[in-house]
């Protein structure tokens, strides 16, 4: 399992829009939400609001078997639902998804990549 933490600052007269939005995902639009998560694979997202002195973020965990995948095909869905949520990314975040095609295509990680520190609990009860 795989996951990614999103941030996105909210605009300035919005955070009231992004929690009715948050209201909407687990009501009136609970049941498309559901369907768009189960298709993409997505097998968690939490949605935060962080405010501070200097604005409003939207924080938003994603856990999902090919995370990559998930993100690739709500940048490109042409599904309503899917369609409704990045109109809504726009309005709240003023973050046009369309703009990141180019993170819809697959790419395997570099091999020469270098990672500096890792940790895990499992890896620490194994030892």
């Amino acid at each position: 399992m795989s996951g990614i933490v999103l941030t996105f600052p909210i605009l300035s007269g919005k955070v009231e829009a992004w929690r009715r939005f948050c209201q909407e995902l687990a009501g009136s639009q609970r049941k498309p939400y559901e369907a768009s998560r189960q298709r993409l694979g997505i097998t968690r997202e939490r949605l935060a609001l962080v405010e501070t002195a200097f604005g409003a973020t939207a924080v938003t965990t994603l856990e999902a078997p090919n995370v990559s995948r998930a993100l690739g095909q709500i940048i490109t869905s042409a599904r309503p639902f899917d369609i409704w949520y990045r109109e809504r990314l726009l309005d709240m975040h003023g973050i046009d998804l369309a703009g990141y095609e180019q993170f819809a295509i697959q790419t395997p990680l570099p091999d020469n990549q270098e990672v500096h520190f890792e940790w895990s609990l499992e890896r620490r009860a194994a030892a």
